[in-house]
């Protein structure tokens, strides 16, 4: 994939979470939002314009934290191209996700829904990941797309 800084970037706040779950077949990627109607707004956004909707997911993995990114493999410098950004205080649900990795990797938008039993729920549409790493903060690159979005 070609580099370019100057590709907009924008990252993702309002999200609560994500949620990773999948079998030997399958692994899910899921930002949870507070309701329905954000999460399908931000996968709208996510999705409008893409020319592939095919994304690349890495974990950043620091001494007791680590950051999670998903950014389109394909970018169009006519637009806004959303990237998928969370810090996360722990390091348990990443080693969870590592540990079970395999497979196929999707990316769905979720939402914390109260009236269900497991409290959480996703949109039916997907997006394919074409890879998953797993760095250490060390391994980023100066310079890389991945360092670029961190610093964004």
């Amino acid at each position: 994939m070609q580099e370019d800084s100057s590709v907009p970037v924008v990252r993702f706040s309002e999200f609560l979470g994500i949620g990773y779950y999948g079998d030997e077949k399958q692994n899910v990627v899921a930002p949870i939002f507070d309701f329905k109607h954000n999460a399908e707004s931000s996968w709208s956004r996510v999705m409008d314009g893409l020319s592939a909707r095919l994304f690349h997911v890495v974990f950043v993995e620091h001494a007791s934290k680590y950051e999670f990114i998903a950014y389109p493999v394909q970018t169009n410098a006519d637009q806004i191209n959303y990237v998928l950004y969370r810090s996360f205080s722990s390091l348990s649900s990443m080693h969870k996700f590592k540990a079970m990795y395999g497979g196929r990797t999707f990316i769905k938008f979720g939402w914390h829904d109260l009236t269900k039993s497991n409290k959480f729920d996703v949109l039916a549409g997907y997006a394919p990941v074409d890879g998953v790493e797993f760095l250490k903060a060390s391994d980023v690159k100066a310079g890389s797309l991945v360092e670029q979005i961190q610093k964004s």
